[in-house]
Parts: structure tokens; sequence; C-alpha cells
């Protein structure tokens, strides 16, 4: 049977006039669906007839509540077979890149803290003694490998998510036949107001040198650079009225190590669900911004959701996947976007993970499960033990770094776990957002 080709639904990108007489103040979007956009009651009642049989039809889901299972698609990459595995996952490392130690500073100026990498190592050696046996406790040898498991890749993960948006939920779905209904339209929000944009931005993120690693293979003195904190992608929104939301599921391996627990945004049929249950996310809106020093300097974006040629690949698609005659265009894409030549692997990958990614966001909105998830997603910080000691507090606002005395001494008991320390930024946060509103 033949199937209606697919097609991109693109949001208002901005109030422009007014769907009725054409007036360019005092304009309103329709607070059922956020599509049309009144500049009074009156012109809302005089376009129901038109707008009647779309009005209402359409979920609007808040982006913070809904960001977790888009970090899960960046750990469906960095769990899939066809990412190369890392050299220092293969190998022991021989000297003490434990938290706290100094930064190397290289012959062009650069600095990092250098992993020195020695023997080969049986794979269920990975995470022991053997593979680091200079590491200051398990939980930094843990951390350490989930930091390496995580490095780089971090243009591959943006495009995917946007991808896998721009498939999953920015497009019609097929009718197999004429008895079945269409899905209920889909958009994302934020603090109600609609999602006018999204795609990927590059930049540089503010970290300190030695929370950048670098590697050196101690056997032939080969040099491998870690990932880059200068050259950075992540997955930025604007809403309607041009607030900006950045989504960076990239900052882990830079040891800012925010993170989500997925388990219960994930379909539960999802093969290997265990792996994709912790999803680093460093979410940045108005209550982070408010109160956290800024950390992202962008260059330059480009946006997914209305690149046509993206959009042509998927209306192209038969079943929301993305194929080998597309790599041009997804290339072309993420070339134009770093400035750089992107290999042909990274591109594959990009594009197997944005089709598995799809698959799980259109299970998700088929049955809308997310109904049930949580307004506030579970949070937490998996940090090297005594990292919240000391060491860069006056980089941070003052509210914060409060907030991070009172609960440091708790943090650093053994039954004060990430999910512990994410429920207490939780109940600061809404606290501080009560007395603003008082």
């Amino acid at each position: 049977m033949d199937r209606p080709p697919r097609k991109v639904h693109l949001p208002l990108e901005r109030l422009k006039k007014c769907d009725a007489c054409s007036k360019t103040t005092n304009l309103k979007l329709c607070s059922a669906c956020g599509e049309r956009a009144y500049c009074s009651t009156e012109c809302q009642g005089k376009d129901w007839s038109a707008h009647k049989p779309n009005c209402g039809k359409t979920d609007r889901i808040p982006i913070e509540m809904f960001y977790p299972l888009l970090a899960s698609f960046g750990e469906v990459l960095h769990t899939s077979q066809q990412k190369p595995t890392h050299p220092a996952l293969r190998r022991t490392i021989i000297n003490s890149p434990n938290p706290g130690s100094p930064a190397t500073v290289f012959p062009d100026g650069s600095a990092a803290n250098l992993v020195m990498l020695g023997d080969f190592i049986n794979p269920i050696q990975l995470a022991s003694s053997a593979w680091w046996p200079t590491a200051l406790s398990d939980k930094v040898r843990r951390n350490m490998m989930r930091r390496i498991v995580r490095e780089g890749y971090a243009l591959p993960v943006a495009t995917s998510i946007c991808l896998a948006l721009l498939s999953g939920m920015y497009t019609t779905t097929f009718v197999p036949s004429s008895n079945v209904k269409l899905r209920r339209r889909t958009r994302l929000s934020y603090k109600s107001s609609p999602i006018a944009d999204f795609g990927v931005a590059t930049g540089s993120v503010d970290v300190k040198p030695q929370d950048e690693l670098a590697y050196l293979d101690a056997s032939d003195l080969s040099f491998r650079g870690g990932q880059e904190a200068k050259e950075h992608y992540w997955v930025y929104f604007t809403t309607i009225r041009g607030e900006n939301i950045i989504l960076d599921c990239s900052m882990f391996s830079l040891n800012m190590c925010v993170c989500v627990d997925t388990y219960q945004y994930l379909p539960k049929d999802e093969p290997s669900n265990g792996p994709l249950n912790f999803a680093p996310a460093v979410f940045s809106g108005r209550d982070m911004r408010q109160y956290a020093p800024k950390m992202h300097k962008e260059r330059k974006r480009m946006s997914v959701l209305r690149n046509a040629d993206l959009q042509r690949i998927i209306a192209e698609s038969a079943d929301g996947g993305f194929y080998h005659d597309d790599i041009p265009l997804v290339r072309g894409f993420m070339e134009a976007l770093s400035g750089r030549p992107v290999p042909l692997e990274e591109v594959e990958l990009t594009m197997n993970v944005a089709a598995r990614s799809t698959r799980i966001l259109t299970t998700v909105l088929d049955t809308r499960s997310w109904t049930a998830w949580p307004k506030e997603p579970p949070m937490g910080i998996e940090g090297d033990p005594g990292e919240l000691r000391g060491g860069g507090e006056s980089s941070g606002s003052e509210e914060w770094l409060g907030f991070m005395r009172k609960f440091r001494k708790k943090y650093n008991q053994p039954d004060a776990d990430k999910e512990a320390l994410g429920r207490a930024y939780r109940k600061w946060r809404a606290r501080n957002a009560e007395e603003e509103c008082g």
C-alpha cells in the first residue's frame, strides 16, 4: 500500500501578526494549541470556524520535564557497538591523574590532566585496580571510566538528538488504513511558551584545564588529545518569545558530572535498557542562568528544525529512518557547523543513533507515557570524593555556593547519594522561586 508522504510541521517562529486581522500589536497565542496568534478575543472568535478543526489536538510538553528522554539518546550513542573503543579503555593507566592533580602544560601552551597509558588489559579488568592501580578509590576509578566512555562525539550526540526530534515529534506519521487516526500533534514548550526552533550550537565551555583529559602512550610516546572545551557542541531551543534554553549532554567528560535518572522515561521493552538509565545532562534554562555562572560561550548555531535539506530527508523517509543516500545532507550540515571535515564513520554513527532514538521517541509519544513522568526530573551530581570541598568556589554564585556549603557534609557521607543531593537542590530551587514570587 502506498503511504502518504511525511512532512515536517513547523511551529510558529515568532509572533508576527494576528491570524484574523493581521494587526501586529498586543498578540497572544491560542492557549489550547499555541499554533495561532490573535490580538483580541474578538478576532479569536472570528477565526474559530477555520481554527477549530486543528485546535486542541496538540499535546504541549514542557521541555523541562521532557529533556531526560533526550539525554538518554546521548547514551544510545555512547553505548553503541558502532562507536570505537577509546584507547584508554584497553590500556592500563600508569600515572596518577586523580582529582586535584595539577594540569600538565604542553609545548603549545594548552593544558590538561594527562593520562599515561601502559600495557593492554583484559576487558574484564576495566575499572579494577589492575586497570588503574594508583586511583584514590574505587569510586574515583569508576568515575574516570565513565568520563572516558563518554568522551568526545559531542557533535554527533547533539545532531542525533535534534534529528530524532525532527523525525519523531515535528513530523506527520503514516496512516496504514483510513480507519486509523493520526497521532495527536506534539510540541515542546518552556514556561508555557512554545518552542519555535531547535538545533545545534557550537562554541566553548568554561572549565578548568585539570578537568580536561589528554593521553600519552608510554610505549611509543604518541599523544592523543581529549575532548576540548574550546570546541564544544550542544542542543539549543528557542521559544516563540526569544528565550534560549541549552541542553548539553557532553559535559561529563569535562568533569561537569550533572546527570538525570532516565529509567522511568524509556520504554520498558527497549533493548539494552540498563546502560541508558544514567544520562549526563546539563539543562540550562531560566533558573540555571539565574543561580549558576554562565558556562557556554556560543560562536555559531544552525537550526535543525528549519533546515530545508534535513526536512527533505524526513519527507522521503518511509519509516523515520536514515539511509545511505542521506549521508551527504547530514554530513553537509555537520561540516557547515563545525568548519572541519567530518569522517564518514561519525556521520553514519549519528544517523544510526538518530534512527534508534526516533523509534524510542515515537513509542513514547504513541503511548503518551510522558503524561506519567515527574514534573521535576530526578537529577543529581556524580562527583569524585572530596570534589565539593574547596577549589573553584569563587567562580559560582553566592546562592549556589550557600546551597553547596549547606549540603557538603551530608553529600560526603555514604548515605548521601546523587539522588539525595538532587532532591535537596530541587527543594532549594523551589524555595527561591517562591520567595521571588512573594
